[in-house]
């Protein structure tokens, strides 16, 4: 199993930013990692995020399973009946410029427009999906990702959970088209070459938290 952490600070909640200490703006993040021939049976790769000032009153939990189909099982994490019942089931399409943010959009990071030049793929049309089982010669991946959220504060719970859950369907779909669109860059990578380029970024990471102000996603508000 590889276990990383990170901490990384809050920006962009003005409705909450006033009402908490400076240290109930910091989070903590644990990514856990289960290479599927370790853990028997095979486990999802889950990350917890947590905050020192809330402590059990605040939790951000991501469970991804990554299967070779488009979308199409259902509970997929085995929750029990209840609790299934009470999952939201977002679908995201990556070629579908109406899910992104205004803000957020980027010609070159947009899968409706982008081909690659090494493997062909792309540009995705708005029947790319009933489109790519017929492709044998593509691979294909779904992510399935769990969030749960929780945050224990009187008068703002639902405003907050809600509003997590909406960030990180943004964050997800952001992150998604750019892996596509970026294809050329990481398609004829090794192993190798992907844990060596993590210790460099861990280490570049490391030292921006020390010398560099605050940078990356800004949360937006409705």
């Amino acid at each position: 199993m590889t276990t990383e952490c990170a901490k990384y600070r809050v920006i962009g909640m003005s409705f909450i930013d006033k009402s908490l200490v400076d240290s109930g703006l910091l989070l903590n993040s644990f990514i856990f990692s289960h290479p599927p021939f370790l853990a028997s049976p095979p486990l999802p790769t889950h990350e917890v995020i947590t905050n020192e000032y809330m402590k059990d009153n605040f939790l951000i939990k991501i469970e991804t399973w990554h299967k070779p189909d488009l979308g199409t099982l259902e509970n997929v994490h085995g929750l029990d009946p209840e609790t299934w019942k009470k999952v939201d089931v977002v679908y995201i399409d990556i070629a579908d410029r109406n899910q992104v943010e205004p803000k957020d959009y980027k010609p070159e990071e947009d899968p409706s427009k982008f081909k690659s030049v090494k493997t062909g793929r792309g540009p995705l049309g708005p029947d790319w999906r009933k489109e790519l089982p017929k492709k044998t010669d593509c691979p294909h991946m779904c992510a399935y990702k769990l969030v749960t959220v929780k945050f224990k504060w009187w008068g703002l719970q639902n405003k907050v959970e809600n509003f997590i859950q909406k960030q990180e369907k943004r964050l997800f779909t952001n992150f998604h088209r750019q892996l596509f669109c970026w294809i050329d860059n990481w398609i004829e990578l090794t192993m190798e070459d992907i844990r060596r380029m993590e210790e460099e970024t861990r280490r570049e990471l490391d030292e921006m938290r020390v010398k560099d102000p605050v940078k990356g996603m800004v949360a937006l508000e409705d």
